[in-house]
């Protein structure tokens, strides 16, 4: 008898235990977690809408958690289509994993760069008036790639004529929203010449929405006709992934009409010391008609002239005229062609200021001996006639004695 007592008292011992035990690893609240998340396009896109997927779960098998809400917050260049909480009224560990799934809707900027951007993630549940809330953050790749345009946003000169040295400059504009590194800008051409020395430039990281600037030196040829010549210029990259992209521009370079002169003299060889009346013809070998010309000669030893204007009303391209000035040699000059020049400033037919040079020779001899007797021959002539009188008067007198 005492035997059972003890028996039935251990057993409903047991079942307390028992029960304790139960109670003691059964839970108060629920729990949710986010499980992981899911986006309808990895990178999203400038300028698309990208579906946000997160995946919550209730993990307490006795616990639901209610009134749960979710609540995102984002930063440019994302934005949220409609409201930015969203609600599920009772979320318990029986339901199934599609209950716990809630999907926003966020667009990306146009003019989003590629990168990894935030977006924080508040969730907020209840048990019984306890309020329960926790936070994550996840990140939203936004990929792209370069692209490319580009224009000659200077050019000095601005006109650029035959014989001209020109600096044109090409600026890139990245329009698209990935950065690029390693940039180098090429650039050739048929007929202008691209300076080999600056042919290629190195421009390094263009970022996204981003510019960067080339300076090309080129030269029209003297013998250039008027037109529009091709400058192809290549751009080489390393894009964000490392691979290597480029792109080709072609601007068309116009050369433009213009007057040209040379000069030249068919006077005989001048003699060191002597004054002369000098024909120098002044020929317009360029493109377009000069107008209202205004000569000036600028002389070096071993000439002086008398540095008169000359002034011609028009010259036609592939006309001459002749322009006559007193040339002085210095007496100390030098024998062979020695160097003047002529500085021609005119208009174009539309009334455009201009300018130019021309360059000529003269050839110079010394003075011989010769040249000394023959520049005094008349003072022989007039001895020799005063000999001759002389003598002559004095017959007549011995005649008359």
């Amino acid at each position: 008898m005492v035997n059972r007592k003890i028996s039935g008292m251990a057993m409903i011992f047991a079942l307390s235990m028992l029960l304790l035990s139960g109670s003691a690893f059964a839970s108060i609240n629920p729990k949710v977690q986010l499980l992981n998340y899911t986006l309808s396009e990895v990178p999203a896109q400038p300028g698309q809408t990208v579906a946000l997927t997160l995946h919550f779960k209730s993990m307490e098998a006795d616990n639901c958690a209610e009134s749960f809400s979710v609540t995102l917050a984002v930063g440019y260049p994302l934005s949220i289509r409609g409201s930015d909480t969203q609600y599920v009224s009772l979320l318990c560990a029986q339901d199934p994993d599609s209950k716990g799934d809630i999907t926003f809707y966020l667009p990306v900027d146009n003019l989003a760069t590629s990168g990894t951007y935030p977006v924080s993630v508040a969730s907020a549940y209840e048990k019984r008036f306890t309020k329960l809330t926790s936070s994550n953050t996840v990140n939203l790749q936004v990929g792209g790639a370069p692209s490319f345009n580009a224009s000659i946003t200077s050019s000095a000169p601005v006109d650029i004529y035959a014989g001209d040295d020109a600096k044109v400059a090409v600026t890139f504009q990245n329009t698209g929203s990935s950065m690029v590194q390693s940039a180098r800008a090429t650039a050739t051409s048929s007929g202008i010449v691209v300076k080999w020395a600056g042919s290629t430039q190195d421009l390094g990281s263009i970022a996204a929405r981003g510019s960067a600037t080339a300076y090309f030196n080129i030269e029209a040829p003297k013998n250039i006709a008027v037109g529009s010549y091709p400058l192809d210029v290549v751009l080489e990259y390393a894009s964000e992934n490392k691979s290597i992209g480029s792109t080709s521009f072609r601007f068309m370079v116009p050369v433009s009409p213009k007057a040209d002169f040379t000069a030249a003299s068919a006077s005989p060889v001048l003699v060191s010391g002597e004054k002369k009346e000098v024909a120098i013809t002044l020929s317009n070998t360029g493109t377009e008609e000069a107008k209202k010309l205004k000569v000036r000669i600028k002389p070096m030893f071993p000439f002086s002239t008398d540095g008169t204007v000359r002034y011609i009303d028009s010259l036609p391209a592939g006309s001459s005229a002749n322009i006559t000035y007193l040339v002085t040699v210095d007496k100390d000059a030098t024998a062979g062609n020695q160097l003047l020049s002529f500085q021609v400033d005119f208009e174009d037919p539309q009334g455009k200021q201009m300018s130019d040079t021309a360059d000529f020779a003269l050839s110079v001899r010394a003075l011989t001996l010769a040249d000394q007797v023959s520049a005094v021959w008349y003072v022989w002539v007039a001895l020799a006639l005063g000999i001759v009188y002389m003598a002559s008067k004095r017959m007549g007198r011995k005649k008359a004695a």
